[in-house]
């Protein structure tokens, strides 16, 4: 019994691709070792368990698999040709530093959800008006290992080279199948010199972990749907690597439907379609009893990402269409060569039509409807993928058929063809790095400027206490840096009282170098809301600002917001503007209780924010407090900041 075990692992493994000399077993292997181990440690994590034992699991996972390549096989000196790709990335980072800029954004998401596998804290930002984040979670799982291993909250390195090494493995994996070994290398540089890999491949976001997973997928693909010979392992392992994609990216969670309809289509070893859908699903397991125990629905993360193409089909919810798509592409790669990688994968295509459109039916071709025809929202990164599959297929037939030129030494139309292609591909990548270094120092500083702002939000930041709930533009960049529940201000006409609301919160965070709102520049709105000044940034200009909530002008902020008199020239909730020349009176039922001169007639109030901030500036407090006047006269030629609260206010 445990021998069968065994031999069926062992038989999932060659699956895998982990056959051959030690270099290619260790370059093919990699990428399932990365996936699984990110893949364990959000299982646990998700599940609520502590994740250190699956950490050291992939640790051991790890040297396991160096152990066993070790001892089982040797290296060889084709093996050299594996080098590439881990050194022609460390050349394009060096080349083009952007992917070394701050985590942000996506990235930050899957930093915060990292910190809460490690029991760092326990929130979870809102995501897109749901009150959870129910992005992907392998990414996080192996963040996850770096953060427990490092101590460090939001600054990773090695996962993010892992993953793009990974990715470019698998890439040259199915670019050399045939023992077209140069192919395999040239389809790594034109991949990994891509413009949009060049800026996302090495950083938190998901495009190295997609794109590599939908190549692996295609690769063994090709040899689970083969007529020839049953092998049960290739359709778990087809099963295990579809699954772990679809977890990576949930567009991919189509590789479930698409590949056993194409093996029920094809008629080839339908029997072992449940092997494939059980392999499917039991990497699907742990996040489905996830989303029930914590969302009531075992499809709650799953359910935005299919409104959100259910929504596309039904109706317009964005201005993408196929003309953007065609125009990101090209500017990705020129027209040119979108042409010929299209033109020539169907020339692939026909060398064996039975088999190979087939898999390029299930895999490849859904995710180009998907991201260029039916969705309405897109960016060139989402292209990467089903791109680079293409480019894989171009480099194994134009190195075939340079490879039959060596052979019979005559050139038809096809080698001819293969030669301009090749030209093409290098020339591209040529361009790209001399695009890149031209653009080095500029993209510095835009790392630098990126650093300021979070230094700036950092700054204001050390004013917070660990019990705090703060709402800011950017959430969950700042959350993971503040370490404390950070929440999005949500849509509103009046998005700061609202959200305080909603997430109860203790703090406001609002402007800097990193505004998200228009709101965040009208001073007025700002100093009606229920909210106090608190700190402020170093900056002298554009300045981010932290405010704590004020929960009495909160309990009396609409009713303020309603007020209508008939001397102030602006309004936001208890807080009025009051040009020279008018008579100011206190409403009925409330108390005038400061009172700024701007000293500037056609203020906002942005003197008033420099001023309480302790900002340069004209601005002049007048009054604040029971010494305030509930009625007077606007000297001529400035304008006033009233501020006003009910008469009965303790």
């Amino acid at each position: 019994m445990q021998r069968g075990v065994l031999r069926q692992i062992v038989m999932v493994m060659r699956t895998l691709g982990i056959g051959g000399t030690a270099g290619e077993r260790l370059a093919k292997s990699w990428f399932v070792v990365v996936l699984l181990s990110g893949w364990f440690v959000a299982s646990f994590g998700e599940l609520g368990l502590n994740v250190w034992l699956p950490i050291i699991a992939s640790i051991g996972l790890i040297l396991t698999m160096i152990t066993i390549i070790l001892k089982d096989s040797v290296f060889s000196r084709g093996d050299l040709r594996w080098l590439f790709v881990p050194a022609f990335a460390v050349i394009l980072g060096w080349i083009d530093p952007l992917w070394s800029s701050p985590m942000q954004w996506d990235q930050a998401d899957h930093l915060q959800t990292a910190n809460r596998y490690l029991g760092r804290w326990s929130w979870e930002p809102f995501h897109q008006d749901m009150d959870f984040s129910f992005r992907p979670k392998i990414m996080s799982g192996l963040l996850a290992i770096e953060m427990g291993l490092t101590g460090r909250s939001y600054e990773v390195d090695v996962v993010p080279f892992a993953c793009l090494v990974a990715c470019g493995w698998q890439i040259q994996a199915l670019a050399e199948r045939g023992n077209h070994s140069l192919g395999g290398v040239i389809a790594a540089a034109v991949v990994l010199a891509l413009p949009t890999m060049l800026v996302f491949g090495r950083t938190g976001y998901l495009e190295a972990l997609a794109t590599g997973g939908l190549v692996m997928t295609f690769r063994i693909a090709l040899d689970a749907l083969n007529d020839d010979v049953l092998n049960r392992a290739d359709y778990i392992g087809l099963g295990i690597v579809a699954s772990l994609v679809g977890a990576v990216k949930y567009p991919y969670l189509y590789l479930g439907i698409s590949l056993p309809i194409c093996i029920w289509a094809m008629n080839r070893h339908r029997n072992e379609i449940p092997v494939f859908l059980g392999s499917w699903i039991l990497f699907q397991l742990p996040f489905l009893v996830s989303d029930l125990i914590d969302h009531g629905s075992p499809f709650a993360s799953f359910e935005p990402q299919a409104l959100g193409v259910v929504n596309s089909m039904t109706e317009e919810v964005g201005n993408y269409s196929l003309a953007m798509a065609i125009a990101d592409i090209s500017a990705e790669i020129g027209f040119t060569l979108l042409v010929c990688f299209l033109t020539i994968s169907w020339l692939w295509i026909r060398q064996d039509t039975l088999r190979r459109f087939p898999v390029m039916a299930s895999i490849a071709l859904p995710s180009v409807v998907i991201f260029t025809v039916v969705l309405d929202f897109g960016y060139p990164r989402y292209h990467l993928p089903w791109l680079s599959v293409l480019i894989c297929v171009t480099c194994n037939w134009v190195f075939q058929n340079l490879e039959s030129l060596a052979d019979e030494a005559k050139i038809n139309t096809e080698i001819a063809g293969s030669f301009l292609v090749m030209l093409l591909l290098s020339h591209h990548v040529t361009s790209v790095v001399a695009d890149s270094l031209e653009n080095r120092e500029r993209n510095l500083s835009v790392i630098q400027y990126r650093e300021r702002y979070l230094d700036e939000f950092i700054e204001i930041g050390n004013h917070l206490p660990t019990d705090a709930v703060v709402l800011a533009g950017f959430d969950i960049t700042l959350g993971v840096r503040f370490g404390v529940p950070t929440y999005r201000f949500g849509p509103s006409d009046d998005p700061i009282h609202d959200s305080i609301e909603v997430v109860d919160a203790t703090h406001v965070v609002i402007g800097g170098g990193a505004s998200r709102f228009d709101w965040e520049s009208d001073s007025l709105y700002i100093l009606g809301a229920p909210i106090d000044p608190l700190a402020s940034s170093s900056r002298e200009v554009v300045y981010a600002s932290l405010w704590v909530t004020n929960s009495t002008r909160g309990n009396y902020h609409r009713s303020a917001s309603m007020l209508d008199v008939d001397w102030s020239s602006g309004h936001e909730g208890d807080v009025f503007l009051a040009s020279g020349g008018v008579n100011v009176s206190a409403p009925d039922g409330w108390t005038i209780i400061q009172i700024i001169d701007l000293r500037d007639k056609s203020s906002t109030g942005k003197e008033a924010m420099d001023m309480i901030f302790g900002k340069e500036g004209d601005a002049l407090l007048i009054c604040d407090g029971e010494s305030c006047m509930q009625e007077f006269l606007v000297p001529e030629g400035t304008r006033y900041l009233v501020k006003v609260g009910l008469s009965d206010e303790d």
